[in-house]
């Protein structure tokens, strides 16, 4: 499944006195070398790219640790991430996600390194929280120089793929008329050409989500990247929040642009640090795009500029964001106006006010059906999940499925 990338230079704010260019190309490939514009690269930073290609097209890491790169997972602006082996003594391989941090990116070789600091010290800080919710970084280490974070590798599937219409569609023709007609009661919400979740999972998932960020933001950081790639569902129906690369301190100014464009709070398309509230919005965003699957996505080639505009004014036009079944649900637009709000000070104060508080998930919850209040969804996506797993492996996530199997995931 492939998501379009906003092709843009984005300059953005270091600290000192100098101003850093970042390129961020259109749809990267794995061994492509972007440069910034206006200069030609230092001599480091060309060695550091040289590297990380090198490493690319021999699939392997061989120092301090040996891992093998099985195949790729995905790839977007920072870097790519592998399906990995990593070959340890006496003959032991286990199982991990690699994900290599590109240089090219960076207007120099001190930029990257200094980059690759904030995410060394980001690791040590967060790798001792454990929550079930979140599936943050083992470790950071480099080889040659490049930076990578070994992560847990889940077997499950991101949001974006629950949505995705074709997995439905494969989902379906595996089903009886009987599960089928279950699954779209109590998942999924399909009417003529419309597809999305059910407000009851869709509340579900986020009341999960904002748990998992709420540890975050408790320990001092915002996520900065929050968006359905990077939200995964395990083959037990149970929720990840993945992928910290970007994660930083509240209020901390950094040398890049933290977060997708797609997704991004309008106080960091204006280059403001980010806050607890900044990663709100952007859950207000997943769940749009959970309600009515495609709304937020089709927006992806958009430049900035455009996003900015209609973040700006997406508080006033929330029924067009939604499916008819909830354009008159007044306690989600409550709920929803209270996440995308362009004025931070307007949202929810904190991801605990967003599940409990006034206007929040859980009084939203209260306006459901009594059935559908009392669903268990983590055992419902468990069932339906079943269905996508590969008929001869059973393993969930195609990734994982067949070595002969490779699948790119562009994301924003």
């Amino acid at each position: 499944m492939t998501q379009n990338d906003n092709s843009t230079t984005l300059v953005v704010e270091k600290t000192g006195n100098d101003t850093a260019t970042l390129l961020m190309p259109a749809r990267p490939g794995p061994n492509a070398i972007p440069k910034p514009r206006g200069k030609p690269m230092d001599p480091d930073q060309a060695n550091l790219v040289e590297q990380y290609r090198e490493l690319l097209m021999n699939r392997a890491i061989h120092y301090p640790a040996h891992y093998r790169f099985v195949k790729e997972l995905g790839h977007g602006r920072q870097g790519v991430v592998f399906l990995a082996h990593r070959h340890g003594s006496r003959g032991c391989i286990t199982r991990h996600a690699i994900k290599l941090f590109d240089p090219g990116i960076y207007s120099s070789a001190q930029n990257y390194l200094t980059d690759m600091g904030r995410i060394a010290s980001q690791i040590s800080l967060l790798q001792p929280i454990n929550h079930a919710h979140l599936a943050q970084g083992d470790f950071y280490e480099e080889c040659n120089g490049i930076g990578y974070i070994q992560m847990p590798a889940i077997d499950g599937i991101d949001l974006q793929f629950l949505l995705d219409r074709k997995q439905v569609e494969l989902a379906r023709s595996r089903s009886t008329e009987a599960e089928w007609r279950h699954f779209t009661d109590i998942l999924f919400d399909i009417q003529g050409g419309h597809m999305g979740l059910h407000i009851g999972l869709a509340l579900n998932i986020l009341r999960r989500l904002v748990r998992a960020v709420d540890v975050l933001h408790d320990n001092a950081f915002v996520h900065s990247d929050i968006k359905p790639t990077n939200i995964m569902i395990d083959e037990q129906g149970m929720l990840k929040l993945v992928d910290f690369g970007r994660a930083v301190r509240i209020g901390e100014k950094v040398n890049i642009i933290l977060g997708s464009p797609l997704y991004m709070a309008p106080e960091i398309h204006r280059r403001q640090s980010g806050m607890a509230q900044s990663d709100l919005f952007s859950i207000g965003l997943v769940a749009l795009e959970m309600l009515s699957a495609g709304q937020i996505s089709r927006l992806s080639d958009l430049d900035e500029e455009s996003l900015l505009d209609i973040k700006g004014s997406i508080v006033d036009n929330l029924p067009l964001y939604l499916p008819p079944s909830a354009q008159g649900n007044k306690r989600l637009l409550r709920m929803l106006a209270r996440f995308l709000h362009p004025d931070p000070g307007r949202r929810f104060e904190r991801a605990i006010d967003a599940e409990s508080g006034e206007d929040g998930l859980l009084s939203t919850r209260q306006g459901l059906d009594d059935d559908e209040r009392e669903v268990e969804y983590s055992t419902e996506l468990e069932r339906y999940l079943e269905k996508l797993q590969d008929p001869e492996t059973g393993a969930l996530n195609p990734h994982f499925a067949s070595d002969n199997l490779t699948a790119v995931i562009m994301t924003n």
